[in-house]
């Protein structure tokens, strides 16, 4: 056996230990805890296996890898039936998968306790308050899957805006804005006015835009930017050239819209600008997109501001189905472009939904405040508007509105890394539609790791 990863020793430790704490015991235990003087669970406890462990097999070894506490190891044929049937030769081998989470006392409901800890740390643990401003609902192109299909167009006056810039102002923290749409290029004027209001007032703020990207220009990337204060781009492309127009239904389809993408995306990576490139992906695109993930690495070879990344369509008759479907293709893109090996050793999540941040906020186009970006025009998450409130620092999301963890999640290996998922996705079509794609990040990362492909074989 050879441990390759050791476990968390904090976190392990209160899925060890008996007795629950409280959230202020539990923050002040992460903050100072030394691993040295956590003791060790005797051997002699009731033991059973991790609900969170993923398991690779390539000849005669076994990979084990925790989700939870972020420990991995291999193994033989007989030290993994020694570890199945809990029947072991050595009591070496007993400490180690106790001292690593691959054994956890009886006792301890992993999931129970993961949701206890998270409810208890919702307000403790310092939060950025990020802010996802709706500029318009108003959009120049068309896309066949756009979730905001059907909601009332208009745009963010400029006394909201003004009153946004207000509340702003007094909250204490820095402030990191996502100014999105509709697209949001349409109104420069109000990114103008709200950055101008910042800056007037020397209010620390950082920001990042999603757009299509056609509205780019060299003078806005040059001049603009610096301004808004921008870190970050994000745009959405689905395909090679025809694909790509046929799925966006630009309304002025005289345009060769594809081609001014990669021309303004040429500008941002001259500029600097970190840039992330969505692959939207259905049953009917995959092989475009794969198509333009190979162009995007040829063009740009080991370009590190680019980020080329995909995601999966929900809710229509399109979407892929199959799990062995998806993990195939994310992983013919995670060969170009991998994910971060930091996946496999970060911290269990802890309200990794929009919907659970306690200060992210969607700020709608009439100035209504939501709970979720996914609820745009819609506005089931409405908790009041930015005249009802005088500062953003006291505002709480009501438990009674955020989706509990559907049962199928509470069962998945990959629950610490997602913590549940989309919660606005869990009445969805597919049973996959809720996944962060940390899911088959892991995936991937583990396959690569012992040496096997996307469907587990060598």
């Amino acid at each position: 056996m050879i441990l390759m990863m050791k476990a968390n020793r904090g976190v392990l430790w209160l899925f060890q230990k008996k007795e629950l704490m409280t959230g202020e015991e539990c923050s002040a235990f992460l903050q100072s805890f030394n691993s040295e003087n956590i003791p060790r669970i005797p051997v002699d406890i009731k033991m059973k296996h991790s609900q969170y462990i993923i398991e690779k097999h390539k000849g005669r070894t076994w990979l084990l890898y925790n989700t939870l506490y972020n420990s991995m190891l291999t193994m033989s044929d007989g030290e993994y039936e020694q570890y199945r049937g809990q029947k072991f030769d050595e009591l070496d081998l007993v400490e180690v998968l106790t001292d690593n989470g691959f054994l956890i006392p009886e006792y301890s409901d992993e999931f129970e306790r993961y949701d206890y800890y998270q409810n208890r740390l919702y307000d403790l643990f310092p939060s950025p308050s990020h802010y996802t401003v709706v500029l318009t609902t108003k959009c120049n192109a068309r896309c066949i899957y756009c979730y905001e299909e059907g909601i009332r167009y208009e745009d963010m006056s400029f006394q909201t805006a003004e009153r946004l810039s207000e509340l702003f102002l007094r909250t204490e923290k820095d402030i990191d804005i996502t100014w999105f749409g509709g697209e949001p290029l349409l109104k420069t004027e109000l990114i103008d006015e709200i950055s101008d209001i910042l800056n007037r007032n020397n209010k620390r703020f950082k920001s990042g835009i999603i757009t299509n990207g056609s509205l780019l220009s060299e003078e806005i990337i040059k001049t603009k930017f610096k301004d808004w204060h921008i870190e970050w781009v994000q745009i959405t492309i689905d395909g090679m050239g025809e694909e790509y127009s046929k799925r966006k239904c630009y309304y002025n389809s005289k345009e060769n819209y594809f081609d001014i993408i990669i021309r303004n995306l040429d500008i941002l990576l001259e500029n600097s600008i970190n840039v992330s490139v969505r692959l939207n992906t259905d049953s009917e695109n995959r092989e475009e997109c794969l198509r333009l993930a190979h162009f995007l690495k040829d063009k740009y070879p080991d370009n590190r501001y680019l980020t080329v990344y995909p995601a999966f369509l929900t809710g229509n008759k399109r979407m892929i189905p199959d799990m062995d479907e998806r993990i195939s293709y994310v992983s013919s893109i995670y060969r170009l472009y991998p994910p971060e090996s930091e996946l496999l050793s970060d911290n269990p999540k802890v309200n990794a939904c929009f919907y659970r941040q306690p200060g992210a906020f969607v700020i709608d186009a009439d100035g209504s405040i939501l709970c979720c970006d996914r609820d745009i025009g819609k506005q089931k998450t409405k908790i009041g508007t930015v005249y009802d409130i005088e500062n953003f620092d006291r505002l709480k999301k009501p438990e009674s509105i955020i989706p509990r963890v559907q049962e199928q999640c509470r069962n998945c290996v990959y629950y610490s890394k997602c913590a549940g998922g989309c919660r606005d996705a869990y009445e969805g079509q597919c049973k996959y539609d809720a996944c962060f794609m940390e899911r088959y990040k892991t995936e991937f990362l583990i396959n690569k790791i012992i040496g096997v492909d996307s469907e587990g074989t060598e």
